[in-house]
């Protein structure tokens, strides 16, 4: 990046623009424990200069400049992610959008809000409660998680089961385009809606959104303890196809229910079995309804037990925390895959014979996120201060995705760590479309570059999966790690 544009924008942004090294360091990774061993041969992750617009305006000021220059330019707010979505792989502009938050205007009568990009979920959620309304879904990471970047990786979540993911309840979007240019984005627009709600921020800086809300309706919450493993799907089957719609629908697998009980995280009345969460939102005749489909799928199954009311609300309460499994060990790594429902119970079965083999300790836990589907997140262990060991531990990620592949699931993300699987996401047509896509809005490939449409050459699925497998059996060899 030339010296004389960095002064450029120095000048113009005043201290919301720096090339310090220093600073500059902290955008060089997300949510994602990868040793810099493995990343700084390959990609420039540290930005030559990051630069914090407050307003659309800006954003296009500086893209027009990027734009001109042929300088790489990497959207970032919440950071949320673990496939380096939103960490340069080329150096260039780091555009820190948190400044672009707040909420623009609510319609009720249309039942809408407009928001600025950077707004978390949490932030919108807390705004409309006291409105009387709320979000129609958001995500489990709901207070760092922003709207744009949900959005942008196609957002599935809680209450998309009964609301449909993100892109349903959106009305537009404004977007500023890799040359600066500036527009309002709907389904009937060219571009529609559909070319961003997946393209994880690769297409354009999008800076406002318009959503559809709904009232503020009171809930109710289910918690079911589940033996026998092969019984998960069917039950979750008989929940979402009953006449009432849960808001929310979730399992965990018991290993994550052990370990949870080992941190102290687990009420003393769930056994170590496996769980599903039901919740409902809606009029108390729908309500009261729904008591009555959850009692009947207990009544009907010997293998299920009701737990106390309490200890549901308590688990609906903190359904932004599953990830504090984490404090069991220095890391985790794990990967989290979109899978048929029907095929849940023999993907888990598949992941019980991985970690046995691998001696991993895999815990899973899911969310149902439409009528097909689930979204299931299956973690291990692991020290990422110990470089070799989690090097190969990095590798049998890839044993998981091939349990997910192999009942017709694939990746729920891509960014950079999952483009090694752009096979199993796309079909040929597809993938062709999105490249088309992208050679169509930016031509001169500046809008986070490295990302989503092929993999880097060391990436290759061939050599990936070689790499990947050599690994993992000098893991099976002679590693040490938990047995079942």
């Amino acid at each position: 990046m030339k010296t004389e544009v960095q002064e450029q924008i120095k000048k113009e942004f005043d201290e919301r623009a720096t090339d310090s090294a220093f600073e500059c360091s902290f955008y060089t990774r997300d949510l994602a424990p990868v040793p810099d061993f493995l990343v700084d041969p390959l990609f420039k992750t540290r930005p030559d200069m990051v630069v914090r617009p407050q307003n659309t305006a800006e954003v296009a000021q500086i893209l027009k400049i990027a734009d001109e220059n042929r300088i790489p330019v990497t959207p970032r707010a919440g950071g949320s992610t673990v496939y380096f979505n939103s960490i340069p792989t080329r150096g260039g502009i780091l555009m820190d959008l948190n400044l672009i938050k707040g909420i623009k205007a609510l319609n009720k009568d249309e039942m809408t809000v407009t928001v600025r990009a950077a707004t978390t979920w949490s932030e919108l959620e807390e705004y409309l409660n006291r409105q009387g309304l709320a979000a129609k879904s958001y995500p489990s990471s709901a207070p760092v998680a922003t709207i744009g970047g949900w959005f942008s990786m196609m957002g599935y979540g809680v209450g998309s089961l009964k609301y449909g993911n993100l892109l349903s309840q959106l009305r537009s979007i404004k977007v500023v385009f890799p040359a600066g240019e500036i527009k309002i984005i709907t389904s009937e627009t060219s571009p529609s809606l559909d070319w961003f709600a997946c393209a994880e921020g690769t297409l354009g800086i999008i800076t406002e959104l318009e959503l559809e809300v709904r009232s503020f309706t009171p809930m109710c919450h289910y918690l079911l303890q589940v033996h026998e493993t092969k019984s998960i799907a069917s039950i979750i089957t008989t929940l979402k196809d009953a006449a009432v719609k849960p808001y929310n629908l979730h399992f965990s697998d018991k290993y994550y229910n052990q370990a949870m009980r080992k941190l102290g995280f687990t009420a003393g009345q769930i056994e170590d079995a496996n769980i599903i969460a039901v919740d409902y939102e809606g009029e108390e005749s729908e309500l009261k309804e729904a008591a009555e489909i959850v009692a009947a799928v207990v009544a009907g199954n010997k293998s299920v037990k009701m737990l106390n009311k309490n200890i549901a609300l308590k688990e609906w309460e903190e359904r932004f925390k599953a990830l504090k499994l984490k404090r069991g060990g220095p890391s985790q790594l794990g990967a989290e895959i979109c899978l048929p429902i029907e095929k849940l119970g023999l993907y888990l079965k598949e992941i019980d014979k991985v970690s046995s083999i691998y001696r991993l300790g895999l815990t899973s836990y899911g969310h149902v996120v439409d009528r097909g589907h689930l979204t299931v997140m299956t973690m291990f262990y692991a020290d990422e201060t110990k470089k070799v060991s989690y090097v190969i531990g990095l590798s049998l990620v890839k044993k998981i995705q091939d349990a997910g592949y192999k009942y017709g699931g694939y990746p729920y993300g891509i960014g950079l760590w999952n483009t090694p699987y752009l096979k199993r996401i796309f079909t040929p047509a597809n993938l062709a479309q999105i490249r088309t896509r992208k050679k169509t809005v930016d031509q001169k490939n500046i809008i986070n570059p490295g990302k989503v449409y092929k993999w880097p050459f060391l990436f290759h699925p061939l050599t990936f999966s070689l790499g990947c497998n050599v690994m993992a059996a000098t893991r099976r060899i002679c590693g040490k790690g938990e047995k079942r």
